[in-house]
């Protein structure tokens, strides 16, 4: 482990647990979305796989990323993850709509793909969101926000 990240221990914990939540939350989602396709359409695939990924990105990011245990404000992260999707629907369902604007046949791989690149280039956003924004109370308390704490 590098020096930088020595000197930044629960950063560097709270960026392992980002991309663990990361994987298992873009899987999960392009299942949904793949399931979902035939019958709703892209974008409603798109946006019902994302909202439901979102109750399990937060959870999971509170857990595993944070170190949040308990339901204390559990409702208040939930609605602040929310807020957080959106920026990925917009990523994505834009993305979607290039997509099909270019390539009006797209296949399911290539929506796959650009799902993914629009998460992916969503993402640095969502971690700093979560990390000022939505978990900040464990910044400002002085507690480190690492899952060694078991802070909640």
């Amino acid at each position: 482990m590098s020096r930088v990240w020595h000197r930044h221990p629960v950063l560097f914990t709270q960026l392992r647990g980002f991309g663990v939540v990361a994987v298992i939350c873009t899987v999960v989602s392009m299942l949904i979305f793949a399931g979902l396709r035939q019958s709703l359409g892209t974008q409603w695939a798109n946006a019902v796989s994302l909202a439901l990924c979102s109750v399990l990105n937060t959870e999971l990011n509170r857990r595993i990323s944070f170190g949040v245990h308990g339901m204390h404000l559990w409702w208040r992260d939930q609605r602040r993850g929310l807020w957080v999707m959106l920026l990925a629907l917009a990523m994505t369902g834009g993305s979607l709509w290039l997509l099909h604007d270019l390539s009006p046949n797209a296949s399911i791989v290539a929506e796959l793909v650009v799902i993914t690149l629009g998460n992916v280039a969503s993402a640095v956003t969502r971690f700093l969101l979560l990390r000022y924004w939505i978990f900040r109370r464990l910044r400002s308390r002085g507690m480190a926000a690492s899952p060694a704490t078991g802070i909640g």
